[in-house]
């Protein structure tokens, strides 16, 4: 089994949660970080904030970071937090038996010390699972927050070195691979997680 899997999938199809699920307590034993998503009432999206992977496992104590603020007439993005406590969380992974990174792909991959951080993370024989962003919704997330192609670009380079690396896969929790998909985020826990 592949050290590096990362789960992909449109928007709302639960890799977040499939995550989550399968790691359960474990993810108090993991480095790198998760990201909460507020909603308003009408389930429509209000913010997102940066999270240590523990937080998700349970372990309290831990401020929300928000990096996207949707709650104005027009979105807010503070890079900041990627490149202060998303590098560190990064960084620190290593000190971890695995690592959790949900979610990679969006405006974070501008920052360019969350890049080498990243790749940093990526070549060290650390094991580590996350949420991928695919190439339509890095497309649609540039056009609601005003981005430039630079993230596109970026996702596309990650997605392109992540295919290429003996050590990575990329299940597709969509459709008719979902089931296929679970299957192999379970088998990674099992060797990896637990």
């Amino acid at each position: 089994m592949e050290k590096h899997l990362f789960l992909t999938g449109p928007t709302g199809c639960g890799k977040s949660a499939a995550l989550r699920a399968v790691l359960g307590p474990s993810l108090l034993n993991a480095g790198g970080f998760v990201t909460e998503l507020e909603r308003r009432p009408d389930g429509s999206l209000l913010r997102c904030s940066l999270l240590p992977a523990a937080a998700a496992g349970g372990a309290e104590g831990f401020e929300a970071l928000p990096y996207l603020d949707l709650s104005g007439p027009s979105p807010v993005h503070d890079s900041e937090v990627f490149r202060s406590e998303g590098v560190r969380l990064l960084q620190e992974a290593a000190w971890y038996p695995f690592a959790v990174l949900d979610g990679i792909g969006g405006f974070e991959l501008l920052i360019p010390q969350f890049r080498a951080a990243l790749t940093e993370l990526l070549n060290a024989e650390q094991p580590l699972v996350g949420v991928l962003m695919g190439r339509k919704e890095a497309e649609a997330l540039c056009r609601r927050l005003g981005l430039s192609e630079r993230v596109q670009a970026n996702i596309a380079q990650l997605w392109k070195a992540l295919k290429a690396d003996p050590d990575s896969r990329i299940a597709d929790l969509s459709g008719l691979h979902r089931k296929k998909s679970l299957r192999t985020l379970e088998q990674w826990a099992e060797e990896y997680a637990r």
